[in-house]
């Protein structure tokens, strides 16, 4: 484009100095001659320059960040393949060649490490510490944008194995008069979900992951351990607010952080969008004992992803043997479920609303956030996690094949559901599984 310019100026410069044959005798036409044409020259000159600048500049403009599409279909990238060659050119022939339109890459896991360097000036308290496992990762992003690639940052909240033992005044203990850190049957330790430092950190890597030219912020793990001696765990910080809320008090700690980090975060960012995963059974039920509800993450977050893995479900689920090998009846029962929680929850908005008292959720305690600043739920703030893994540890489950992958997206499809995320740790998709 630019030697199209630069030829054409030297066309204009030509056609400027052939002018009408000029009477050498008269000495005043011929300098009004060359008044003439070095005006037309320098005006070409201008024109030239001005549109060589603004070539220049265009050429330089870069794509920060890409509108969310109507319908996400995400794959699930682990910071190491982020850096492969082999999964990186698999995810690009799916976005070109089959539905796949973003990826959500693992940043920050339960390690606590980040995988890439940040500046530390986006932070107050708490410093983010790199494994710098992909060593450039705005070129990485920028190269995904131009591919029309929707990138998504998952961040592991309040399982964090590092931070629990650098810091263990903000860890969940054994005991009260203890500073030895509890740990699942996993040897996983958690943060207590009451201690604000963790929250502010959190908040500050979803606004240095946005200015890195993250499209959106996964948040992954808000919630109380589920497994292991949880009778025996003494909670520093949230412990004294027990006797406060009952058996609903770890429901309402989420609620009170869910409130605090997308507010905090999008007052940082306002274009900022923000996710969370919770357990699939949270469509069904509440987890009052990991604290999860589904209204409480759908009143605070733009979009909610329950894990729904038939692999997940017991024995004699739905009165069936083996729930794995029945994805379809598994996600179709969890949304009719999950649309009906909705329903039920907007009808309450409206009369809570009209008459300006408390509004309870599934009859267990008032959400955080103000009742004028609530919205009424939209279905389409779901975007389900598929299974793509063959579950080994279920006794008589199939193999997981195209057909048992494709019945969850089917089941979705009937309730118009058309967004989704697709879970393999091993960050390995089949080309023939996608259409």
């Amino acid at each position: 484009m630019i030697k199209y310019i630069i030829t054409l100026a030297l066309i204009v410069l030509s056609s400027c100095s052939i002018s009408e044959p000029i009477d050498e005798t008269d000495a005043s036409d011929f300098s009004s001659g060359i008044t003439v044409v070095s005006e037309e020259v320098s005006a070409s000159w201008i024109i030239i320059e001005e549109t060589l600048e603004e070539e220049i500049i265009i050429e330089e403009e870069k794509t920060t960040h890409i509108e969310t599409p109507e319908d996400v279909k995400s794959l699930y990238f682990t910071a190491y393949a982020a850096t492969n060659d082999y999964r990186l050119e698999n995810l690009y022939y799916l976005v070109e060649n089959k539905e796949i339109n973003s990826v959500v890459i693992d940043i920050k896991e339960v390690a606590w490490y980040t995988s890439f360097e940040i500046d530390d000036s986006y932070f107050s308290s708490i410093k983010p510490v790199s494994d710098n496992t992909i060593k450039d990762i705005e070129s990485l992003i920028e190269y995904m944008h131009e591919k029309g690639i929707y990138v998504i940052w998952r961040i592991v909240v309040f399982k964090d194995n590092h931070l629990s033992r650098t810091r263990p005044d903000l860890a969940i203990k054994w005991n009260y008069n203890t500073s030895e850190v509890w740990s699942d049957f996993k040897w996983n330790s958690y943060l207590d979900a009451w201690a604000q430092e963790v929250w502010q950190y959190n908040s500050e890597l979803a606004v240095a992951a946005y200015d890195l030219w993250f499209d959106e912020i996964n948040y992954d793990y808000v919630r109380f351990p589920s497994d292991g001696y949880i009778s025996k765990a003494y909670f520093p910080f949230s412990n004294d607010l027990i006797n406060e809320y009952g058996k609903y008090w770890k429901t309402k700690m989420i609620d009170k952080f869910a409130t605090y980090i997308t507010t905090k975060t999008k007052e940082a960012r306002p274009d900022l969008k923000l996710s969370a995963d919770v357990f699939g059974l949270v469509t069904n039920i509440d987890l009052h004992s990991i604290g999860q509800n589904l209204e409480t993450f759908m009143i605070n977050f733009d979009y909610v992803s329950p894990m729904i893995y038939p692999s997940h479900y017991w024995a004699w689920y739905l009165w069936y043997s083996v729930p794995d090998n029945i994805p379809y009846e598994i996600f179709d029962d969890s949304i009719k479920k999950l649309k009906s929680k909705i329903e039920n929850f907007n009808s309450d908005l409206d009369a809570y609303s009209l008459s300006w008292t408390t509004l309870l959720i599934s009859e267990a305690y008032s959400p955080e956030k103000p009742i004028e600043q609530i919205e009424k739920l939209d279905l389409n703030q779901i975007r389900p996690w598929l299974q793509w893994f063959t579950c080994t540890r279920c006794k008589w489950a199939t193999a997981y094949t195209r057909t048992k992958f494709r019945r969850q997206i089917e089941a979705l499809n009937f309730h118009w559901l058309d967004s989704w995320f697709v879970w393999s740790s091993w960050s390995n998709y089949y080309r023939e599984w996608y259409d």
